[in-house]
């Protein structure tokens, strides 16, 4: 195919225009020959990893050949959402590969009624009044205005602080995001930190920060690019502070991801780049260094991180390796806002692989399902697991 053509078709989409039906099935028809071909490629490549680690690479490789950037979520460009589109409307030959089971999948099929679409960006603002917007439903501008602070709603859909020059916001004029099961959300604080909010998350801020500190508190799961903030007069910068539940989190400039669930058995702080420390309850701290991941749990432990498996809901993936299926099945549980049932066995199970967040729920059925380890039943909104 002309790569040309293969451009424009690609530019189309992702400018929101409507693809015909003669062009989806030609950039469709392209897809599929470069996934067959890495897939080939890949058979002969000694230098790949794990079968898990194959299907990230392979991905990879698809991206850079149709010039898709896999930036962070919060730098979305066009092509990011162009790449999320394409792997939604593919079938899952190569998330099969990747979980490499070397056997018949199970011919499993969800009806009409019973296929569950994953969640999308939505969320409520309850301002400082105690008002709450549906930020779903809301038009784009200007939302709503506290002192000198506008509250918009960008062309992208997210919110952010515009800060005049006014003083007229107090610091405890606190406002709250919070996404449901089934939902997401970014925000650039007034600071112009900027913050993304998993499935059932929540985080609360002054609309104005002060010129001393910065502090928030969180639930859920929550990924910060801070911005960093001189001191007025001073040299260094005003420390931004992040409270979960039983853990407080000191950075000055840095990114990094917070997994604070209270269904899960530990607070997990995953940093990127830049550095924090960690101050838990009980009094233990720890200075995290990029790559390194500190796990609260009984006591306050460092380790190593996977930053891809952390970060993965950020790019719109699901990366599981060796993880057990109860934990697999909170996340799908969160994402795509339904009820699961399976026997504690059954839930130790441990699987490999890599889905899109943008697939629909049988993306995850097959998935399960293609290893032989467990057959899956999908009742409206309630996923039921099985020998």
């Amino acid at each position: 195919m002309d790569n040309d053509i293969f451009s424009k078709l690609l530019q189309k989409r992702a400018s929101g225009q409507t693809l015909s039906p003669d062009e989806e099935a030609v950039l469709m028809e392209a897809y599929d020959r470069l996934l067959k071909e890495e897939l080939a490629a890949a058979d002969e490549d000694p230098s790949l990893g794990p079968d898990e680690q194959r299907g990230v690479d392979i991905r990879q490789r698809i991206d850079q050949r149709i010039a898709v950037r896999r930036t962070k979520y919060f730098r979305v460009r066009n092509m990011r959402r162009v790449a999320a589109a394409l792997l939604a409307g593919l079938t899952l030959s190569a998330g099969l590969y990747w979980f490499r089971a070397g056997t018949k999948v199970n011919n499993h099929r969800l009806t009409e009624q019973e296929e569950v679409l994953p969640g999308e960006n939505k969320a409520r603002l309850t301002l400082a009044d105690g008002s709450v917007i549906t930020l779903s439903d809301t038009q784009n501008g200007v939302i709503a205005t506290e002192g000198g602070v506008r509250i918009e709603k960008d062309a992208e859909g997210n919110i952010r602080y515009n800060v005049g020059k006014k003083q007229e916001v107090i610091p405890s004029a606190v406002n709250t995001i919070t996404t449901p099961n089934g939902g997401q959300y970014r925000v650039t604080l007034p600071d112009g930190s900027v913050a993304m909010l998993n499935a059932a998350s929540s985080l609360s801020y002054p609309v104005r920060f002060s010129d001393k500190e910065r502090r928030v508190k969180m639930t859920g799961e929550v990924y910060f690019e801070i911005e960093k903030m001189r001191l007025p007069g001073e040299k260094g910068n005003v420390p931004f502070f992040v409270e979960t539940a039983g853990q407080e989190v000191q950075v000055l400039g840095t990114h990094f991801n917070i997994n604070a669930y209270g269904d899960e058995a530990a607070v997990r702080t995953t940093l990127v780049e830049g550095s924090v420390k960690i101050r838990s309850a009980g009094g233990e701290s720890a200075l995290l260094k990029p790559g390194q991941q500190a796990v609260l749990a009984q006591q306050l432990t460092v380790q190593q991180a996977d930053i891809q498996q952390q970060l993965a809901w950020v790019n719109g993936d699901f990366v599981f390796r060796g993880e057990t299926l109860e934990s697999i099945l909170r996340q799908v549980e969160r994402w795509y806002d339904i009820t699961v049932e399976y026997p504690p066995h059954i839930g130790q199970l441990r699987f490999n692989g890599m889905v899109s967040r943008s697939q629909p729920l049988s993306a995850i059925v097959k998935m399960i399902q293609s290893t032989r380890k467990a057959t899956v039943t999908v009742k409206k909104r309630r996923l039921i697991v099985t020998d």
